[in-house]
């Protein structure tokens, strides 16, 4: 039965109280929960989990495993940092439950140097199993050769970059997410696993004509809860992109159960389900 699919969720971020109440402080968070969530959040996310209140979270909602990834995200209007998560900071929450939270490192294009150091010893070391990165904060395109370092580091490391693609629903620009600037990157690095976060909304068009490409682009469906999700994806990974979709919330554990929920409530395959939810994860992040 579908409803005993374990959800394997690629994208989300460090819960701890401390990192919670500093991301949602500041001033890009805080006009995004005013504007666009009109205030309905803000109090129960700045909170934070414990580990222990997130993997009871994930029993909850029928995870298996759930990615936490280091967050360099940079402030376009205050041009500093908003929130961070250093590889040690997101291990210190992985090792308590290595078999349910995997570890996934953060990139600075500021800071290159440091950065590649940082995810080397995320890999190594911690055994993370990839790179997040978020480039609207920065101002900067997902083919700027800022980016490059970092992509070369992962296809050195044999790990799979995550992307933010689509637009941006913090105060940020939203162009530099546009998934069709993938394309350059996918043919410069045609080993790495590219994977474009967030569905590349409003341009969904673009990153799906760019996974069914390349043989190594992906994407994921986190941001938008599923019964939101945009047609031509849900037609996509339901038919010729069965294998190059993966399941993510971009969510916070109060609404773990929504997101798998709702998915298992969509109109599509049962062998849909099971790829998108769980097994392309396994595969595409050697899991």
């Amino acid at each position: 039965m579908d409803d005993e699919i374990m959800a394997i969720d690629i994208m989300n971020y460090l819960f701890t109280p401390e990192f919670m109440s500093e991301w949602m402080s500041s001033e890009e968070m805080t006009t995004m929960d005013r504007t666009v969530m009109k205030g309905k959040n803000k109090d129960v996310v700045s909170r934070g989990w414990s580990s222990e209140q997130f993997i009871a979270r994930m029993d909850e909602g029928g995870y298996e495993k759930v990615f936490v990834s280091g967050l360099q995200m940079y402030s376009y209007l205050n041009k500093k940092f908003m929130a961070y998560g250093t590889v040690d900071q997101v291990y210190e929450q992985v090792k308590q439950y290595p078999d349910r939270l995997v570890g996934i490192a953060g990139y600075n294009p500021l800071r290159i140097k440091e950065s590649l150091r940082e995810i080397e010893k995320g890999v190594k070391e911690y055994g993370f199993k990839g790179v997040y990165a978020h480039v609207h904060g920065f101002g900067i395109a997902l083919n700027d050769k800022k980016m490059y370092p970092c992509y070369a580091k992962c296809g050195e490391l044999d790990v799979p970059i995550i992307l933010q693609t689509g637009h941006a629903l913090e105060l940020q620009p939203s162009e530099v997410g546009r998934p069709i600037y993938l394309d350059e990157v996918a043919l410069d690095f045609r080993d790495l696993k590219i994977v474009g976060s967030h569905t590349g909304w409003p341009w969904c068009e673009e990153l799906i004509a760019l996974a069914w490409k390349h043989e190594n682009v992906y994407l994921d469906i986190s941001a938008h809860l599923p019964k939101y999700l945009d047609k031509s994806v849900i037609q996509f990974m339901d038919t010729r992109g069965r294998d190059k979709v993966m399941f993510g919330t971009n969510g916070f554990p109060f609404a773990l159960s929504i997101f798998r929920n709702q998915f298992l409530d969509l109109k599509v395959k049962e062998e849909t389900k099971r790829k998108v939810l769980r097994e392309n994860a396994i595969r595409v992040f050697n899991l």
